[in-house]
């Protein structure tokens, strides 16, 4: 008799340990996201004291704008899962905003609002997960639904732009008025308001309960295009522009086109703006940065019920046991 009770305490204690040990990954695959935060251009227009460029050394606090995301995680396998998003966000430059002569004097501007869709693969790397009770009881100290992650992302995506600048207090759209001549003679191709994207990035989240997690993301998009702030090639002849769009919308293609301040005193060649001299760097495409305050929400979790309070399942095969006549 002692035997057979040691060996049924044993089976039982050894899937009660099954069961604390296993990976439930597969009863968590699904999660809500969505996330507000903050935007920043990096391209021709503005940023830093010097010559342009798309990284983090054009970084300007002042043309930070606003974004939000939501978006919907997968489980793949483990720690991979895959991300989809859909984004909006704000993205300016304004030549006012850096002292560098030739950028400065060049006195262009842009806004655009960005329509983004992203699919990701994200892998996990925990800080102190811990997995909890098996009861979820309150007032009962013990292990809790805490802990911490690290995910590293990478992707592609799509967006969509239109360029803006601000005329007399009025937003006037940039594509139209053809301020590099695209589309006319020795002028570049016109270029498309959508683009391919490349996102990477890093999210630090948090576990604050069983189903909700909150974290920080920072993510940055390497573009195929270099028009998101309507700026890339060579300056074109203002009055062939006028000509080509026509009319009163001609005249403001031609101003936009070259709105220089003229400042030959800053020691800046007087020609430094005739035509066929460098307006942008097509060699160099735009680029662009989000930061995140997000939130995730767990929508199915297999493992629990609600009965007064929480109990995961015990997902085991129950064993048959052969009856013993004493």
């Amino acid at each position: 008799n002692t035997y057979l009770t040691l060996l049924f305490l044993g089976s039982f204690f050894s899937s009660e340990a099954q069961f604390f040990n296993r990976d439930n990954w597969q009863d968590k695959r699904h999660q809500l996201e969505f996330g507000i935060g903050a935007s920043n251009f990096m391209g021709e227009l503005g940023g830093k004291d010097a010559i342009g460029t798309n990284d983090l050394q054009d970084f300007e606090i002042q043309e930070t704008l606003l974004a939000a995301f939501v978006g919907y995680k997968w489980t793949m396998y483990k720690k991979w899962h895959i991300r989809t998003n859909l984004t909006y966000g704000q993205l300016s430059g304004d030549d006012k905003l850096t002292a560098e002569p030739f950028r400065n004097n060049r006195n262009l501007s842009f806004r655009s609002n960005i329509f983004e869709a992203t699919l990701l693969l994200e892998f996990e790397i925990p800080i102190n997960k811990r997995k909890g009770h098996i009861y979820d009881i309150r007032g009962v100290r013990g292990w809790t639904h805490g802990g911490s992650s690290l995910y590293l992302f990478a992707g592609v995506g799509g967006l969509y732009f239109n360029p803006k600048t601000n005329v007399d207090g009025q937003w006037v759209e940039l594509r139209p008025l053809r301020t590099e001549g695209q589309g006319l003679p020795d002028g570049p191709d016109e270029y498309k308001p959508y683009s391919w994207c490349l996102p990477v990035g890093l999210t630090i989240s948090k576990r604050i309960s069983p189903r909700t997690s909150v974290g920080i993301e920072l993510t940055y998009r390497y573009t195929f295009t270099d028009y998101i702030d309507d700026v890339s090639t060579e300056y074109y002849n203002p009055q062939d522009i006028a000509l080509y769009v026509g009319g009163e919308e001609g005249q403001l293609a031609s101003y936009l086109s070259n709105p220089s301040l003229g400042l030959a005193q800053e020691g800046l060649p007087n020609n430094v703006t005739a035509p066929g001299q460098q307006r942008g760097d097509e060699t160099d495409n735009d680029g662009y940065m989000f930061g995140w305050v997000k939130c995730q929400y767990l929508l199915s979790d297999a493992n629990r019920k609600t009965k007064g309070f929480n109990t995961k399942k015990r997902r085991y095969k129950k064993r048959k046991t052969k009856k013993v006549i004493f």
